[in-house]
């Protein structure tokens, strides 16, 4: 389902073409440009093939070699070797340049397809001289590639436009980036990329995947309450987010492992997707998206291990933050200090502490065994509403449900959320 989203082809709105700079796109400048173009178009084994002193190719004008490999019917994979020759140009490319090439791809018996790659044109008889010469060579097999065809190639592909003209691609290029980098390398889009995003979200189009990626940035950098992309859309997109995050857990969790990336981030943008959520949906429904996401491929739902191993650390967080919440003026419990949301240092006090060579000095804190006090005054009424008395705790706390009664847990969730927002929107604006 991911590789089959991800594959999804681009929109020429992504590009700005009158932004790259095609012009002055000569020697070594459009061989880079090529080169990641041939890496989004999967290639593998991309070499480079220049030397010498100035721009070009050393070696009979071959510039770049790169191998495309696809399945045989016998489910073997067979590799396609492609031989790239990038003319920078002022004007037309002239004849001769791409009939020398052609010819000397002869000597190549295991060639596959010639690429000759211009930030210009060819001339009407140039492609002419190519068919014919095609007709009696049918291999390898040749393709022009001009300033048309790479515009419009790159607009398919805008992370290799990313990488060498950022200043080209429009405000969707970039979210286009953003959504590839996060679900194929983990990368978080920059804080001014997500700034952008905010002011132009009505404008964009932001699916599932999208959504997953902006959410969990913001968690990154710290945002999302400047921009919560949770509630920036309709219901229906956010519980698609939270159905299209939960059914990629396994996916996510696993490459954060295999990357030595940190899981924080991700593990509170999936809960905070799931608090928006609740504010549109019962909790059984909740529940039930979430649980329909952690099927196999015939249906049958995940092993109570997999799940709780998925979806534990998820929920224990929301709880955790809705324990700090809604106990912060809660006059049933008070705590020695925060669980979830623990205090930082002072900004302003610890300012300087920046320009120390060792950095801020850690307070020695001891061993942390993980045990919380907490006072509970079981006089005091809840202000949620939850029936409390000397014998019934807060379900926040020593009653709290598990995992595996995961509706029972979004019924708490959604009932403290709903009244503590209603509180929150009732207070007058802070300046």
């Amino acid at each position: 389902m991911l590789e089959k989203t991800l594959a999804t082809a681009g929109d020429d709105t992504w590009i700005l073409p009158s932004s790259i700079p095609f012009e002055r796109l000569k020697g070594r400048d459009l061989e880079e440009c090529v080169y990641w173009l041939m890496d989004s178009l999967g290639a593998r084994d991309l070499e480079w093939r220049t030397g010498g002193s100035g721009g070009g190719a050393a070696d009979g004008g071959r510039d770049l070699e790169a191998w495309f490999y696809t399945p045989a019917p016998d489910g073997d994979m067979e590799g396609q070797r492609w031989w790239i020759e990038c003319k920078g140009r002022s004007a037309t490319l002239e004849p001769d340049a791409v009939k020398e090439a052609c010819n000397n791809a002869l000597a190549q018996a295991d060639l596959a397809y010639l690429v000759i790659a211009t930030n210009t044109t060819f001339s009407n008889p140039t492609r002419d001289w190519v068919k014919q010469w095609q007709a009696a060579h049918p291999r390898p097999k040749v393709k022009l590639w001009d300033q048309a065809s790479l515009e419009r190639m790159l607009s398919k592909h805008p992370s290799a436009v990313f990488r060498l003209f950022s200043h080209a691609l429009s405000t969707a290029g970039l979210l286009e980036v953003a959504r590839e980098g996060f679900w194929n390398r983990f990368d978080y889009a920059p804080p001014k990329s997500l700034e952008a995003f905010w002011k132009a979200r009505s404008e964009l189009e932001i699916g599932p995947l999208e959504r997953v990626a902006l959410t969990v940035a913001e968690f990154a950098h710290g945002r999302i309450a400047e921009r919560p992309w949770g509630v920036a859309g309709t219901p229906l997109e956010t519980i698609e987010a939270l159905g299209n995050a939960i059914g990629n857990l396994p996916y996510l969790m696993g490459r954060a492992l295999r990357a030595g990336i940190e899981q924080a981030p991700l593990i509170q943008g999936i809960a905070y997707l799931a608090l928006s959520s609740l504010k549109h949906f019962a909790a059984d429904t909740v529940a039930e998206v979430i649980l329909d996401q952690l099927r196999d491929g015939e249906g049958a739902p995940a092993p109570q291990e997999v799940r709780d191993l998925l979806l534990g650390p998820i929920f224990n967080r929301l709880m955790g933050e809705l324990e700090d919440v809604c106990s912060s003026d809660c006059p049933r419990f008070g705590f020695g200090e925060r669980h979830t949301f623990v205090g930082g240092p002072d900004p302003i006090k610890d300012y300087w502490e920046r320009l120390r060579p060792g950095g801020r000095v850690q307070p020695d804190e001891g061993d942390d065994d993980g045990r919380r006090l907490w006072i509970e005054r079981t006089t005091e009424p809840c202000k949620v509403g939850f029936p409390m008395d000397k014998d019934h705790s807060c379900p926040l706390f020593g009653d709290a449900p598990e995992v595996n009664q995961l509706e029972e847990l979004l019924s708490i969730i959604e009932r403290v959320a709903d009244f503590r927002f209603k509180e929150a929107m009732a207070k007058p604006a802070k300046n």
